[in-house]
């Protein structure tokens, strides 16, 4: 957790939730292995996340395995001992089952979180409820066509109702860090109703909340003001962000979020995630920084570049060459006036030292570059060209302009061939890896057993 000061109304103790392992690597073609994830994990605990997210429990196993290695790699030293861990689990059945999971471990929780997700918008009650309550409290089969008989006022306060028990009931097995409750779909639910699920929270002891931006709708003016109010409503509660980059917001998003007080927000390397993504990791902190002044102590902010080219290569995912911050060419500029602004003021177009984030300025020659551009070129180079016997001067620049731009079409050329090969072999590959329903379908039926029946 990283102690920050701020004039504005940003939390003291920023905590950001990396969601890489868990959300981060359900779009991956490539099926990380534990120790591909345990690997990530100690690169972005390394760079200073205190705070990961681990998995839907109980359902995958792969999730239960991957707890219990991070655990092993917190005991050994791998890991920094600061570092919490939260596993998602739905209320009702489920969380029962979670509950046992975690307890089956045999082991020291403290650094163990849960987060109980529960519906609160009229869709997710209406549709995702009754799949997870499964059973009437009786123990009987749970009527869905009286549920969807009921109004969305009814339903919504048997849905409190629910959560209440549900909460109330609630036990902590070993030494769990706590629960954290979670609102799925809190921003396209009607506020009120958020607010009654927040105090039932709170009056079961539940001292951290995160609101979930299920489908990316929420906007930068509904982050500060739902956000700011139940900040200033609920201030002995630890409010963070879920948020999505369906509409190209979820980075604008939390970055507002923290400033009217959210103590946290998840986050991803490269913002990889379901759909459209997460904020990613690096704009978040690199936002924090250069546009507020805050700066997340112990944070490695050179570590940012390499981070997001580790988990193109563990989850076989690009990022946008031209991502912020991190991109591959989002530092580059093409020699001409440009260049010579740079070197008298360097953050005149770029607010912020590549260097900062693990990365470099890039100067080459390009189409917009033209006789002025490679004039500048030699210029700044003239001390490495005057062995040549090249010397820095307009007639010199023409004499080798028609020369250069012959050689730099050449190369655009050569890339061009190469690039759009590669493009179609990763497009193609990403196609193969979709394992998807129907070619399940055709596998399950090849490689059923036989029953020996005939027709």
């Amino acid at each position: 957790m990283a102690e920050c000061t701020s004039s504005t109304a940003f939390h003291p103790s920023i905590d950001l939730f990396d969601e890489t392992l868990r959300e981060g690597s359900e779009r991956a073609p490539i099926a990380a292995s534990i120790e591909d994830k345990c690997h990530l994990a100690a690169a972005i605990t390394a760079a200073g996340i205190r705070t990961l997210v681990v998995g839907m429990f109980p359902d995958v196993p792969h999730n239960i395995e991957l707890l219990d290695t991070l655990l092993d790699q917190q005991a050994s030293g791998a890991l920094p001992p600061a570092t919490r861990f939260v596993v998602i689990s739905h209320l009702g059945p489920r969380m029962d089952q979670t509950l046992k999971a975690l307890d089956a471990l045999g082991r020291d929780l403290g650094r163990v979180w849960v987060l109980a997700i529960h519906a609160v918008s009229d869709q997710q009650i209406e549709h995702l409820y009754p799949t997870i309550r499964e059973q009437d409290t009786d123990g009987g089969p749970f009527d869905r066509a009286a549920w969807e008989a009921h109004t969305d006022a009814e339903r919504k306060a048997a849905n409190l109702l629910w959560y209440r028990e549900q909460l109330g009931g609630l036990r902590p097995v070993g030494q769990l860090g706590g629960f954290i409750a979670g609102f799925i779909d809190a921003f396209r639910a009607e506020p009120g109703h958020v607010r009654d699920a927040v105090r039932i929270a709170e009056d079961s002891g539940i001292g951290e909340i995160r609101l979930i931006d299920t489908a990316g709708t929420c906007t930068p003016r509904q982050a500060q003001d739902f956000l700011g109010g139940l900040v200033t409503g609920f201030p002995g509660i630890k409010f963070y962000g879920h948020f999505h980059d369906d509409f190209g917001m979820a980075t604008a998003n939390a970055v507002t979020g923290l400033s009217v007080g959210l103590c946290g927000t998840d986050v991803s390397v490269g913002g990889f995630a379901n759909r459209a993504g997460h904020p990613a990791l690096a704009e978040v902190v690199m936002a924090l920084r250069q546009l507020h002044d805050i700066r997340l102590p112990g944070f490695r902010t050179q570590d940012l570049y390499g981070l997001s080219r580790l988990v193109e290569r563990t989850y076989g995912l690009l990022e946008d060459p031209a991502k912020a911050v991190t991109g591959v060419v989002t530092h580059a500029v093409q020699s001409g006036i440009r260049t010579e602004l740079l070197n008298r003021a360097p953050r005149i177009f770029d607010n912020l030292d590549p260097a900062d984030v693990g990365s470099r300025e890039i100067r080459m020659f390009g189409v917009r570059s033209g006789r002025d551009g490679l004039l500048r070129i030699i210029r700044e180079h003239a001390a490495d060209l005057a062995d040549a016997g090249i010397e820095a001067t307009p007639e010199a620049a023409d004499l080798l302009y028609d020369k250069l731009v012959a050689e730099w079409q050449d190369r655009s050329e050569r890339a061009r061939t190469r690039l759009l090969d590669t493009i179609g072999a990763y497009r193609q590959a990403l196609d193969d890896a979709f394992f998807t329903e129907d070619a399940v379908i055709d596998w399950v039926r090849a490689s059923a057993p036989s029953t020996g029946r005939t027709k």
